[in-house]
């Protein structure tokens, strides 16, 4: 299965994503709850660095941390490959469900016709 992003580390990326500089750990955990640790924090951060969606400069003994890539970027290729799996397992059914997913949110299923209505061939 594709795995785009865990929860913590999607809770981070949204916080780098819309930070105006450079963020540590510490301040990361702060935007997040307190409620996790911060060696939790920092691990994932490091983490999300190996995977190349965060950079990071050391200042003293401190860590920054900013965006590798950007949001769009990084979601048009990852969903990319997501939708490409889904329909390679599961084809027709796969359509089906998101139809009938989207059906049950008005402003979802608006969405879609306009999105269909723009990009008619």
């Amino acid at each position: 299965m594709v795995k785009i992003l865990g929860e913590l580390e999607q809770n981070i990326m949204d916080i780098m994503w819309d930070a105006k500089k450079p963020l540590k750990p510490a301040e990361v955990r702060e935007k997040i709850n307190k409620s996790s640790a911060y060696t939790t924090i920092m691990t994932v951060m490091k983490r999300l660095t190996d995977k190349g969606l965060l950079k990071r400069r050391r200042l003293g003994k401190v860590y920054y941390y900013s965006p590798a890539k950007q949001k769009k970027v990084f979601a048009k290729k990852s969903l990319g490959n997501l939708f490409k799996y889904i329909m390679n397992s599961y084809g027709e059914l796969a359509i089906s469900q998101f139809l009938d997913t989207i059906k049950s949110n008005p402003s979802d299923m608006e969405k879609l016709k306009q999105f269909l209505d723009t990009h008619e061939e």
